[in-house]
């Protein structure tokens, strides 16, 4: 009985942890959270990649139904424009101009063809500028063979050769 008496008492005197267990919880919470950290900005990252990617996809669907429909394709506009007469055919709301990059519908008028392809006359395309270096480089690993055009931070997916 004696022994067990002290047993509770020795159980009873340790209400806590001791200081080497929270530091060893808090050192591993803190490399697992290391490791999570570079992740979920990567993940972030190529979202915003697949945004880029997918606004230059609404454009180019919404260009391809504007043919579809009219026989003709927008006018060129600048950068961050809707052209005249594609907003029908966009979403709602749909912008030119987004947080970090501008998209820039193309439609090339080429006197005397396009070097070794004197045929093609007209080129219609989507690009889009931006500001981020990080992001500009996503973007092009995403789009890879897409891209037609790179120059800096611009990429360029032909919709069209006419």
């Amino acid at each position: 009985m004696g022994s067990s008496r002290g047993h509770s008492r020795r159980a009873l005197g340790r209400a806590g942890f001791t200081l080497i267990e929270l530091l060893v919880s808090v050192s591993i919470v803190g490399i697992l959270a290391g490791l999570a950290v570079p992740n979920v900005r990567t993940m972030v990252l190529r979202a915003r990649a697949a945004q880029v990617a997918g606004d230059m996809e609404v454009v180019r669907v919404a260009a391809l139904t504007y043919n579809g429909s009219l026989h003709t394709w927008p006018p060129e506009t600048a950068a961050g424009t809707v052209p005249a007469g594609l907003e029908a055919y966009l979403p709602e709301g749909f912008s030119f101009s987004r947080e970090g990059y501008d998209l820039d519908y193309e439609n090339w008028s080429l006197p005397g063809g396009l070097p070794g392809d004197p045929n093609t006359t007209t080129l219609i395309g989507v690009s889009v500028s931006i500001t981020d270096d990080v992001l500009a480089n996503a973007v092009a690993e995403l789009l890879g063979s897409a891209i037609v055009f790179s120059v800096g931070n611009t990429h360029t997916i032909v919709i069209d050769r006419s």
